[in-house]
This record gives structure tokens, C-alpha cells and sequence, in this order.
């Protein structure tokens, strides 16, 4: 692995509890293979959730000091599409294991409780929908991908969904807004979720630079209301303005999380876009620490913002003579 600044090794570094994330629509995960910016790129990260592989059973991830398994929506393809890939640390193997499931539309990996220090293992959902326009639009994608989070959500509270969800959601509220007098009863899911918004200084009011919404996005925006899950983007630290995600003019890709998860999130990053790392998305960044401590966390969260920010981006005369060569 390329060596790093000491800020950027704060920020990436791997021990008991402290875990950096990245997801992308990579819009073909073989060409990008071929930028050395890339590889430098994903090796910062302990965790690496790639969607749109175009990839099929012959193709393999060779990036060092990383392992990648994919869930390819062919076998063997001519014309390769969808597709997903979940990557980490070699030295991680023993911590790690996918869990088998039914539907082509995530790719669920399970986080061991001894690496992560937690109570229990931890459930990644890496997801792509395809767009509710395209010829691979899958019908009822969202109650399928709502029963693969239900089935596992009875055994697991700590559940992070991740990826390219091809949904725009505004600003519109993803929980169940409670207006109550004294004599109401009390919803204490929809009390948890503002109390743990608040504690852990995540806004309220999700921000967003994406100010339209489409029909993916409303049923998204039900999904998190039906099962009390909360969308990162937009407000926790580094991401506070809800940033575009995808032809620098709409927000489609997400973090999203249980509530009980919240206490792990330090903070969310939308990398720069490069032509090199997507052909309209940009990476998503997600730094987590699992170590007890309100004030370590905000601690944390102030650094990493500050050196997410420092991570390399490639300039423009390079970007765009690496993709005329």
C-alpha cells in the first residue's frame, strides 16, 4: 500500500474498532483497473462496495493487499451489465463472510463482532438498482429489497445499506414525523431516532443539493419510514449540504443505516468526481469508529472531515489525458 501522509493514515488506518468505507458506481470495474489512480484510490479504504461491475464469472478484481468477490447478474455475458463487488483487506479474511440471499439486487456481507468490538456482527447491504426507466428494471425492486432488510433485521440492529439506489429523494423526511399533545401516546422509535439524530450531531432536516424527487426516490423514502432507517447523506459531518452523487446533479447513491448504528458514524465524504473512478458518479465515503466514547467520536469526526478532503484527486489535465490516450 502507497504511503500516506500521517493525517491520511489517522483517517484510513485499520485497527480494533476503526473502519473507512467506500462505495461507487464504477460504471465497469475492468477499465478502471487500468488507472493506476484508482487502485491508489481504493487502497485507502478498509471496506470497498463497487456497483455497475459490468462483470461476469470470467472476470476477476486484482488490486494487491485487497480480495474481491463479485455477484454478477450472468454468468457469462456478451454484453456485460449490473453487477456487484465487495472488496477488503486480505488481512480482514477471517473477520468477513457473505451471506447467501435471494435477490440479484443486494449482496449482503456480514462484519464479524470480534474485529468490530460490538455486541453483535454487523450486516453490509451493498446495493444497485437499476433505473426505473432502463431495459433491466426490475419490477417491485423496492418490496424485494424491503424483504431482504426485514428477514435480516429480526436477528441484526446493526444494518448499513450502501450504493446506488438510482432513487432521488429531495429533502423530503425519510421518518415518521410525531406531533403529539400530553394526552397522545408516544411513538418511542420515532423519540429514539430525533434523540440519536441530535446526540450524535446528525441534522434533523436532511439537506440536499438534489432538489427533485422520482418515483424510486418516494419509495425509498417509505422503505426508511416502514423500518426506521436513516439516510446519511445530507446531514453528518462532512456531508452537511447533501451533495450530488451523480453527474454533479443529482444525489442517487447512499449510506443508509438502522438507528442503531448511528453511534458508529463519524462522518460522510463525496469525493471529487473523476472520470477515471466513473463514467457520472462520484465516490461515497463513509468512516466509521466502533469504540465506546461521545467525545472521542466528535474528536474523530472533526479530523476526518478535515482529512477526507486530503485524499487524492487527480487533476484535470491528467484526467483528461489518460482518457484521450
Amino acid at each position: 500500500m502507497t504511503n500516506l501522509p500521517d493525517s491520511e493514515q489517522y483517517l484510513t488506518r485499520t485497527s480494533n474498532c476503526k473502519i473507512n468505507m467506500l462505495t461507487l458506481n464504477c460504471c465497469g470495474v475492468i477499465k478502471r483497473m487500468h488507472y493506476p489512480e484508482f487502485i491508489d484510490m481504493v487502497q485507502k479504504f478498509d471496506f470497498i462496495s463497487l456497483v455497475e461491475t459490468k462483470t461476469d464469472d470470467l472476470d476477476k478484481i486484482n488490486i494487491p493487499g485487497f480480495t474481491f468477490h463479485l455477484k454478477n447478474r450472468k454468468n457469462i455475458a456478451r454484453v456485460k451489465s449490473g453487477g456487484i463487488a465487495f472488496g477488503y483487506k486480505s488481512h480482514l479474511e477471517n473477520f468477513v463472510k457473505p451471506v447467501e440471499n435471494f435477490s440479484s439486487l443486494v449482496y449482503w456481507w456480514k462484519i464479524s463482532s470480534d474485529l468490530l468490538k460490538t455486541d453483535q456482527d454487523v450486516m453490509i447491504g451493498n446495493i444497485y438498482i437499476p433505473p426505473e426507466n432502463s431495459v433491466y428494471k426490475v419490477p417491485d425492486a423496492f418490496n424485494e429489497l424491503e424483504q431482504e432488510f426485514l428477514k435480516f433485521s429480526v436477528e441484526y440492529k446493526y444494518i448499513l445499506l450502501n450504493g446506488d439506489f438510482n432513487s432521488r429523494t429531495s429533502r423530503d423526511v425519510e421518518y415518521i414525523e410525531t406531533v403529539h399533545s400530553q394526552h397522545d401516546i408516544v411513538d418511542t422509535d420515532n423519540v429514539d431516532i430525533l434523540n440519536n439524530l441530535e446526540l450524535y450531531d446528525m441534522s434533523k432536516v436532511r439537506c440536499s443539493m438534489d432538489t427533485s424527487k422520482n418515483s424510486y426516490g418516494n419509495m425509498l423514502l417509505e422503505m426508511c419510514k416502514n423500518n426506521n432507517i436513516i439516510i446519511l447523506n445530507g446531514r453528518v459531518n462532512g456531508d452537511k449540504e447533501g451533495k450530488f452523487t451523480c453527474r454533479q446533479a443529482s444525489v442517487v447513491d447512499y449510506f443508509i443505516c438502522t438507528y442503531d448504528f448511528l453511534c458508529f458514524v463519524v462522518n460522510m465524504y463525496v469525493q471529487d468526481f473523476s472520470k477515471l473512478f466513473s463514467d457520472v458518479h462520484s465516490p461515497l465515503i463513509l468512516s466509521l469508529n466502533f469504540k465506546d466514547g461521545i467525545e472521542e467520536d466528535v474528536h474523530i469526526a472533526e479530523n476526518s472531515v478535515e482529512n477526507a478532503r486530503e485524499v487524492k484527486r487527480v487533476q484535470k489535465w491528467d484526467v483528461e489525458k489518460k482518457m484521450n490516450s
